[in-house]
Parts: C-alpha cells; sequence; structure tokens
C-alpha cells in the first residue's frame, strides 16, 4: 500500500497543474474558454474522485470489488506498530504519527469508528518540503464479519485540508452494497471545494457515482479496474457554471503507472454555462492520458498535462 502522503501530494500536483492552466489574465471568459476550461476542470474532479475512493479505501482497509472483508494490520513507517482500524486491535482506541506527518487518532463509540488525520500541529506546518494543515475525518460502523451482506456507509470529510498548493474542502460518502462478498459502490462528494494558493482560483462541485470494482482474482489491488457512471455539477475555476454525464463507464486501471487515475476508455458529456457541449471520449484502453473532444460534429485530440510529471 502507497503511503497516503504520496498520495495526497501526488494529487495536489496533478490538480494544481490542470488550475494554473486555466488561469486567465483577463476577466472576460469566451464561450470556448468556458467549454475549454469546464473540460479540463470536470477531469480535474474526475481524478480527486479516484484519489478520495482510493485513499479512503486503503485507510478503512476494505478491499471492495469481489473480495470478502478481510482482517488486515498494515505496518505504519519508523516502528509505530499496526494501524488498529480494522484487523489487529479494530475495536481499540488508538493515537500516534503516520508517515506522512499526520497526528493519527481512532475512537470507537456507538458502533461507529472515527479515524482523524489532524495536520494541524505539523511544525511550521510543513511536512517535508510540503505545506500541509486542517484535518480529515472518516467515519464508519465497527467492523463486519468476513460474512456481511448488506449496506455499508463510510464518510470522509475534509476540513481545510492543505497539502502543497490545495486546500480542500467538503464530503466524500460512500454507500456499499455487499451481497455475499460482491461489492458496488454508490458514491457522492458534496459541495467540494478545491482552492489553489498560487494561482488564487477555485473548482467547487458535486459529484454522484456508481463504482464497480474488478480485482482480477487477486489480493493484490495493482491491478484493480473500476468503472464508473455518474454526472458532475460545478463551477470552474474560470468562475461559470458546468455539468458533466458519463456516457459510457469511465474504466481506470491501476496497473497503468504513468496514467492512474485517468481513464483509459468511456465517454461523457460536458456542457458549458452556455449550453455549448463537448464529448469526451477516452480511448480504447490504453494507457495513456490521451483523449478526443467532439464539439459539433468536429473531433480534437488532446492529452492531458500534469506539470510536466506525466503521472499522478
Amino acid at each position: 500500500m502507497k503511503t497516503n502522503f504520496f498520495k495526497i501530494t501526488a494529487l495536489s500536483l496533478a490538480l494544481g497543474a490542470a488550475m494554473i492552466a486555466c488561469d486567465k489574465t483577463t476577466n472576460t471568459v469566451t464561450s470556448s474558454d468556458q467549454l475549454a476550461n469546464a473540460v479540463v476542470d470536470n477531469q480535474t474532479a474526475n481524478e480527486q474522485s479516484e484519489a478520495a475512493y482510493e485513499l479512503a479505501d486503503d485507510v478503512t482497509f476494505m478491499p471492495f470489488g469481489g473480495r470478502n472483508f478481510r482482517e488486515t494490520g498494515e505496518t505504519l513507517d519508523k516502528g509505530n506498530g499496526f494501524f488498529p482500524m480494522l484487523g489487529m486491535g479494530w475495536n481499540k482506541p488508538w493515537k500516534g504519527k503516520d508517515g506522512n506527518c499526520a497526528t493519527v487518532t481512532k475512537t470507537v463509540a456507538n458502533n461507529v469508528i472515527t479515524i482523524v488525520y489532524d495536520y494541524t500541529a505539523v511544525s511550521g506546518g510543513v511536512c517535508g518540503t510540503t505545506p500541509v494543515s486542517g484535518k480529515m475525518t472518516i467515519t464508519m460502523p465497527v467492523k463486519p464479519d468476513s460474512t456481511f451482506s448488506g449496506t455499508l456507509v463510510r464518510t470522509v470529510t475534509y476540513d481545510n485540508l492543505k497539502r502543497d498548493s490545495l486546500t480542500v474542502n467538503g464530503s466524500h460518502t460512500i454507500t456499499t452494497t455487499v451481497v455475499s462478498g460482491k461489492a458496488t459502490a454508490s458514491e457522492k462528494l458534496a459541495k467540494m471545494t478545491i482552492l489553489n494558493s498560487n494561482s488564487g482560483k477555485t473548482i467547487t462541485y458535486t459529484s454522484t457515482r456508481s463504482r464497480k470494482v474488478d480485482n482480477k482474482g487477486t489480493s493484490d489491488r495493482s491491478d484493480d479496474e473500476s468503472s464508473v457512471t455518474g454526472s458532475t455539477t460545478g463551477s470552474s475555476s474560470d468562475g461559470t457554471k458546468f455539468s458533466s454525464n458519463i456516457t459510457k463507464a469511465l474504466v481506470t486501471k491501476n496497473s497503468c503507472s504513468s496514467s492512474k487515475g485517468f481513464p483509459v476508455s468511456g465517454t461523457e458529456e460536458i456542457v458549458a454555462a452556455d449550453g455549448t457541449k463537448k464529448v469526451v471520449d477516452y480511448g480504447d484502453g490504453t494507457c495513456d492520458l490521451k483523449y478526443t473532444e467532439t464539439t459539433n460534429g468536429v473531433t480534437v485530440e488532446k492529452e492531458r498535462t500534469r506539470g510536466g510529471k506525466g503521472k499522478k
């Protein structure tokens, strides 16, 4: 399992690059600019949603997507022992340091587990070379056993969570229906805001999603593939409204090391504030950052940029 530090930092770089690219030197935003910004900012929302799901899944050690619930103790960095959310000590309070500088606290009350990642006490507000602040809180029921069938709800709340140049607020609710170990997750990201301190720009959005995970019959998440449908509404970094609707499930592959979190196939329709539309097609399953945009019957090839790093 990757450390959450690298996940959130990489996400910050990806989102920051996208938002800076949309920065304008004038207050006038043309129709074509609105639509172009809507596409890029919607991709930012998609990537944030993927990263948020993976982060919550890792933190709670819930390997959905066809696997049974498992009991796992994952060793933390620097000899801090087992992180007792699920597995060893899952029903016991715990407090300690994670490898990403956060103070991590777990409490159990009324059959609810609450995990708080708190960066507010980090010395100088810097973890290594990365500015940090704020909190992330995760709540979920006390762990069911491996024969559990039903519905499980996990909620992640971002409270001025800052990593690098980005500050995130909002909530992410994951409602997972489990039948005989098979799982489908319905997700809602509500009142999400991402502020880029470099550009001063903010993306605001709400998204509802349905996710199915193919684990390829292995216990290792590195080969998992996610298939996501749903829709998003929000305000772009230029201040104008946009919406998107996934018309063919967006597929992401964990095995795509250079483009993880970016769809390798699927289509979605993007609508800008003035009603203009683009259809975005993510291709045939190849691991890359390429896609096409079709507007009024004209198709143009594009490639997503990630601050020159080419990876998440």
